[in-house]
């Protein structure tokens, strides 16, 4: 599942992971008065907070950026036992036309830059595949940017050993010389930057883009729902 966008020059395509049962409000807004979602029932499905995990490709100046990796193959036990498809529907959206395709070039290997808004485990799942124990990149041909307070919160030792998916899906990036620590606004393309962006997790950055007079953003999780555009005082829940 793919929807696509123009903002300038840049293309972006939000692709769908997959879709976790729906969860009252109060779920990921304890703070939040019931009645306060009144007036933003067109947010909700049938008075249900629906998340979707997925990520974003965004095609800039030749360059093609991916933007989170979603939840991961599964099945996940705590998200219904569902499993994701991010690796399949990336590649469906990067496949060329039958005429121009290269067998031996998979279309993941069209993607220059992984880049993480922030290092929850529904953002990093398909960064690397197992097979016979030992890590492998889905996306073998980019450069995977990791923001660094992020990164130090994660991997310092206590906090690791409650994160099997930094374990599983960060910590081989470095073995595999395919990390990339950035600490700070950095750009990725002349159209496309990151930029700090911290509160969700202490290294969260979302990812700009200013493109022949347009602008916009992919925010990760700096905002839960579309209701919080128009009432940005609608806390999420705290704790990284």
């Amino acid at each position: 599942m793919s929807e696509k966008g123009m903002i300038g020059n840049v293309e972006v395509i939000a692709v769908i992971d997959m879709i976790p049962p729906a969860r009252e409000p109060s779920a990921m807004f304890p703070d939040v008065p019931a009645s306060a979602w009144d007036a933003h029932q067109d947010s909700l499905e049938n008075g249900m907070l629906q998340l979707y995990y997925g990520a974003f490709v965004v095609l800039s100046e030749g360059k093609t950026i991916l933007v989170d990796t979603g939840m991961g193959p599964g099945p996940h036990p705590d998200r219904g036992n569902l499993t994701g498809n991010l690796y399949e529907v990336v590649s469906d959206v990067l496949q060329p036309p039958d005429n121009t395709r290269n067998t031996n070039v998979s279309p993941s290997d069209q993607v220059n830059f992984v880049v993480h808004t922030h290092l929850h485990a529904d953002h990093v799942g398909w960064n690397l595949r197992y097979s016979g124990g030992m890590p492998a990149p889905n996306f073998r041909r980019a450069r995977y940017w990791i923001p660094k307070p992020d990164y130090d919160y994660f991997t310092e030792p206590t906090r690791l050993e409650q994160a099997p998916h930094v374990q599983r899906q960060i910590m081989p990036l470095r073995r595999l010389r395919l990390q990339e620590i950035i600490d700070g606004p950095a750009d990725v393309t002349g159209e496309v930057s990151v930029t700090p962006a911290p509160g969700h997790t202490p290294g969260h950055q979302v990812v700009l883009i200013d493109s022949n007079g347009q602008k916009g953003a992919v925010v990760g999780d700096l905002l839960h729902t579309i209701a919080q555009v128009s009432e940005p005082t609608l806390g999420c829940r705290g704790g990284y």
